[in-house]
């Protein structure tokens, strides 16, 4: 079919057949309706999650609420594609938002990593906490602006056919770059995680059960959006109306199952329920670390004083310190070693 009949198609009709659309089927009503619910459940979950735990983990509530929300709207779009799948406007925007939802989820991980790893200690791993988060994000940024970019584009294919092949090559790049991205986050996880493994004094060892049913939730995640992410290459490889793209079940199973669970499990195992523990550690640790500096500063300056205008750092960790405890009076047996390491770490910065 050309161009130009093409763009005089508004719905299936003898001149305009169901084999010449993008996809080549009928979009399945239930299916797809089933998803949109699921992404719009969770994304009410996700504002009751950000007024909620506001404070400790806004970043990470916001980067899943929006994730959820693009695919809600995405198959919102594909509702109505089934309804008539010569939709044009409906096929643009279920292509580039289911396409670039899963960025948010990704950068949502790689925010949390930061907090596990001044939770944990910094001598396990390679990197210092400050580079697990902006350093990913922002190459997962770069793959979604890729997307959208390239989604835009080849969303034109039928009307300017080499401005659609431009664009998927863009898309290609993006979601190739994504999925790498995430494979060196994964591997440098994997190297800290073994690294706290063999420590015998690793707080790693003596995990609540909480904590460790929100890592396991964390790795899970992780696998599904890889595993996503590594579909979509070959399928956009093939280009707008290839043989991978008109597989709906493939879709269904490879794109709409990875990413609903890794939703439905960020939702249901949110941070701000089993892992709020290691924001007040993370921040421990981080105040600890800069007055014991500071301190070794100011004896080597040879007057033994700290600066006035850090002082408040220690009054902060003394705080801290009442309040961990508070918390920990409150907690199960379970937690006795968690409150062993909050004494030992305020004794360690007395001593200093």
């Amino acid at each position: 079919m050309s161009t130009e009949q093409r763009e005089r198609c508004e719905k299936i009709s003898p001149d305009c057949p169901l084999e010449d659309t993008i996809y080549g089927y009928v979009p399945n009503m239930g299916g797809n309706a089933f998803f949109g619910v699921v992404f719009g459940i969770c994304t009410l979950v996700q504002v009751y999650f950000l007024i909620r735990y506001w404070r400790l983990w806004k970043g990470f509530t916001i980067l899943v609420l929006i994730g959820s929300l693009l695919e809600c709207c995405g198959y919102a779009g594909r509702i109505l594609m089934s309804k008539n799948p010569w939709d044009g406007a409906a096929t643009s925007i279920q292509f580039v938002l289911l396409m670039v939802g899963p960025s948010f989820l990704a950068a949502a991980l790689y925010m949390t990593l930061r907090a596990l790893v001044q939770y944990f200690g910094e001598q396990y791993t390679k990197l210092p906490a400050r580079l697990w988060t902006w350093p990913f994000v922002t190459a997962d940024m770069l793959g979604f602006f890729s997307q959208c970019v390239g989604g835009v584009m080849a969303s034109m294919t039928e009307k300017y056919p080499s401005l659609g092949t431009v664009g998927r090559v863009i898309m290609v790049f993006g979601v190739t770059f994504q999925a790498v991205v995430m494979a060196i986050a994964g591997i440098l996880a994997a190297d800290f995680a073994f690294r706290m493994r063999r420590e015998r004094g690793s707080v790693f060892r003596h995990l609540d059960k909480d904590l460790n049913i929100f890592l396991i939730s964390l790795t899970v995640v992780f696998f599904l959006v890889l595993t996503r992410c590594i579909y979509r290459i070959p399928e956009l490889a093939g280009g707008v109306g290839g043989h991978m793209m008109r597989q709906e079940v493939e879709f269904m199973i490879l794109d709409g199952c990875m990413i609903a669970i890794s939703v439905i499990l960020l939702s249901v195992i949110h941070p701000g329920i089993y892992a709020t523990v290691i924001h007040g550690r993370a921040d421990h640790r981080s105040k600890s670390v800069r007055l014991m500096d500071l301190e070794s500063s100011a004896s080597r300056d040879g007057s033994g004083r700290i600066p006035a205008d850090h002082v408040d750092h220690r009054q902060a960790d003394t705080n801290l310190d009442e309040s961990i405890d508070a918390s920990l009076q409150t907690t199960e047996p379970m937690e006795t070693s968690r409150r062993t390491h909050a004494m030992a770490m305020r004794g360690y910065c007395n001593k200093e």
